[in-house]
This record gives structure tokens, sequence and C-alpha cells, in this order.
């Protein structure tokens, strides 16, 4: 079953969350700095978000990992 991606998760309360990409793309980070955001998804064999289907590097910028 294929996940939908939101914009933000308003259900993460982890200080950290400014951190996730679900956070960051709603603020335009991917755009405003692609090279940085790419930094953070160029290698997403790594972790899935379970909430929104998200795929990143480290489990630091998902509000749900898990690990692939």
């Amino acid at each position: 079953m294929a996940k939908i991606m939101t914009k933000h998760n308003p259900e993460c309360h982890l200080a950290s969350h400014n951190q996730h990409l679900c956070y960051i793309v709603s603020q335009g980070f991917d755009i405003s700095d692609p090279e940085e955001y790419a930094s953070l998804v160029s290698k997403p064999h790594h972790f899935e978000c379970a909430h929104c289907g998200r795929l990143a590097n480290r489990d630091q910028n998902i509000c749900k990992p898990v690990k692939l």
C-alpha cells in the first residue's frame, strides 16, 4: 500500500521536528537550498518514515523511522 506524503506531521511533538523532512519541505527548504536537501535524501535506502513514507539517509530526519 502506497503512503501519502504529507507536508507536515502535526502529530510529531519531538523537539527535533524542525529537522524532519516533512517539516523542512513544508518550509520550502527543498526549493531554497536544493543541494543541502539533496544531502539529506541522496542515499534513501537507509530509513523510511512510517508516517508519510519519505525516505532519508538518517533516522533523525524523519518522524517515525523504520530501518530498511
